[in-house]
């Protein structure tokens, strides 16, 4: 929904304080003669102001006064690299609704809506909304209590109540949320999601009192504890959605229960957020985050306003920037590394009789040089993958992966029915047009051809039309994909039962053992036969190959000198802004 334009806000250098330079912000009305993309920050001491057309000119007092005169705006100062803003270029939200977002949605959604615990590097769970999580003896029964400090943006109290109609709502098959899946492991949750059970009283998510939930799994289920501090699972205001249903998020209306709330938005513009002035927890140093929605591709567009000094952060970079970067005295100094427990591939569409002969499945995952791919399409922002599953996920194993030579790719083919590719049809890779993907394309076309004779085109799609585009295949064929996965909490069942079992990338791969193994691990509570489990499964899933692991991604930030404490979380390549501080 297209929100109302917001008062417009300019800042320009007037004049020095000390060694700052004073900011001020001009706010006008929809009928200012001034573009709002104009209002960009510069360094200190320029004394300049950027024109929609890139011109600039000195501000002398005699131009600011015109613009007031203009402007039935009020005038408001502040000093240049103070504490109060952070700025950002994100990409355009899919959804706004915590209950919907799958995407990179969740990375503006996460600072304003926030999940009952998060999982820490020593793998405890640290309280947020909830005050203390307890599991009964019978190893199926999670007793939530939640922190009364934590309030709606609004001051209303976030009760029980409102957890489990959120839980609820995002389990109705009405809702069609892809975030559904992360709460099958709740008693009746699935039947419910499918249609089968009408009657959510009788899912196991329940409100026993102001601020105790009680949620009740059908099995015991040993990574649930973990799901917990998943960022889709957070609540929605009960009372505003019902009344105003998808209006709810507009501005003049959505309430939210994390450390900023929002304050401004305009679609495939920007976005802004203040902080909450009703957080429960540590209340953010840096008190307002301006994003600005990114046109085009997100990595070069972060890129460019950051060495612009437009922006104080960025969470990418484009993959041929990044040897220049690192070679940079100054720049260098300002990029962080992490590396991911994520993995990007190409998978095929197992129910198309094409690719049932698992001979083929070899042949074109063998003939792939993944280090020279992955060097031609990460710049070296990413490491060569040889399983789907991460070696730094329990019991994923690089040991597991299918060994060969083209000469073997070459000769499976062959054994197949299509001696150096005669006979085999062309087929189509899909893919977004974000994180370098169709470079990879570009590569597996070429790689394909020389190696196999295999002929080979390119679709490639704007991401949000490339994600809609997965959900259509539920039931519509294709021939193969480019995707990935960043674990959502640190658990194998995450990818073994979440990413393949459940098929959230659409492969549509179905294999009796492989899910039996599943099934078994997902219920032992025995550490090491659950573990064996989980071993057998990855054996498995890359002897059957239904999918052609590429790389395990390398996530890049830059953050300007001014900011601190911005920690990188391991799952999801998460930020938490409230944790920035500004100097």
């Amino acid at each position: 929904m297209h929100q109302a334009s917001q008062p417009e806000v300019w800042k320009c250098t007037l004049a020095k304080k000390g060694n700052e330079n004073m900011l001020c912000a001009i706010n006008e009305g929809n009928n200012s003669p001034f573009s709002r993309t104009s209002a960009v920050r510069h360094g200190k001491g320029t004394g300049k102001f950027r024109h929609p057309h890139k011109w600039t000119s000195r501000v002398s007092v005699a131009l600011l006064a015109s613009a007031l005169a203009l402007s039935a705006g009020s005038l408001q100062c502040a000093f240049a690299g103070s504490q109060d803003v952070l700025r950002m270029i994100v990409a355009e939200p899919r959804f706004m609704d915590p209950n919907l977002a799958s995407d990179t949605s969740i990375y503006v959604n996460a600072q304003l809506f926030q999940p009952l615990a998060r999982l820490g590097d020593d793998g405890q769970l640290q309280m947020l909304q909830a005050k203390s999580i307890e599991l009964d003896s019978d190893g199926r029964t999670w007793l939530i209590t939640l922190n009364p400090d934590y309030k709606w943006s609004n001051g209303e109290p976030i009760t029980a109540a409102d957890w489990e109609y959120s839980w609820k709502r995002i389990l109705d098959p009405k809702t069609a949320s892809e975030v559904a899946v992360f709460l099958s492991d709740i008693e009746k949750a699935e039947a419910y999601n499918k249609g089968e059970l009408s009657d959510a009283s009788q899912v196991g998510i329940k409100a026993i009192d102001q601020y105790t939930l009680q949620v009740v799994t059908g099995k015991a289920a040993p990574h649930f504890r973990a799901k917990l501090g998943l960022p889709y699972l957070t609540p929605v205001p009960k009372a505003l959605v019902e009344k105003f249903g998808d209006a709810w998020i507009s501005t003049e209306h959505i309430v939210s229960n994390g450390p900023y709330k929002l304050v401004s938005r305009v679609n495939d513009q920007s976005i802004v957020m203040e902080a909450n002035p009703y957080y429960g927890g540590v209340k953010p140093n840096i008190s307002r985050v301006e994003m600005t929605v990114a046109s085009g591709d997100l990595c070069a567009a972060q890129l460019r306003a950051y060495e612009a000094d437009e922006i104080d952060f960025a969470t990418c970079l484009p993959s041929q920037d990044i040897a220049r970067i690192k070679a940079d005295p100054d720049l260098s100094n300002e990029l962080n590394s992490y590396s991911l427990p994520a993995s990007e591939w190409v998978h095929f569409d197992m129910a198309n009789p094409r690719w049932a002969n698992k001979r083929i499945r070899h042949a074109l995952s063998l003939a792939i040089d993944r280090k020279a791919l992955v060097e031609a399409s990460s710049g070296g922002g990413a490491q060569a993958a040889a399983t789907i599953v991460p070696d730094s996920i329990l019991r994923g194993s690089s040991e597991d992966a299918i060994r060969g030579s083209v000469k073997d790719a070459q000769k499976l083919l062959a054994e197949a029915g299509y001696p150096d590719g005669k006979g085999f049809p062309q087929i189509t890779i899909t893919t977004s047009s974000d994180n370098g993907r169709p470079l990879i394309a570009q590569v597996l076309q070429q790689m394909w051809s020389e190696n196999l004779g295999i002929e080979s085109s390119i679709d490639v799609l704007e991401e949000n039309a490339y994600r809609a585009w997965v959900q259509s295949r539920k039931t519509d064929g294709y021939e193969m994909a480019i995707s990935g996965w960043w674990s959502d909490y640190a658990d194998p069942m995450n990818w073994f039962g979440d990413l393949i079992i459940s098929d959230f990338r659409q492969n549509h791969f179905s294999n009796a053992d492989f899910a039996a193994l599943v099934e078994k691990a997902n219920t032992e509570v025995n550490p090491a036969k659950r573990s064996e489990a989980f071993r057998l499964a990855n054996k498995k899933l890359e002897d059957e190959q239904p999918m052609i692991a590429i790389n395990h991604p390398t996530s890049l930030w830059m953050v300007k000198p001014r900011i601190d404490g911005l920690k990188h979380e391991g799952t999801l390549d998460m930020y938490h802004l409230e944790e920035a501080t500004s100097r």
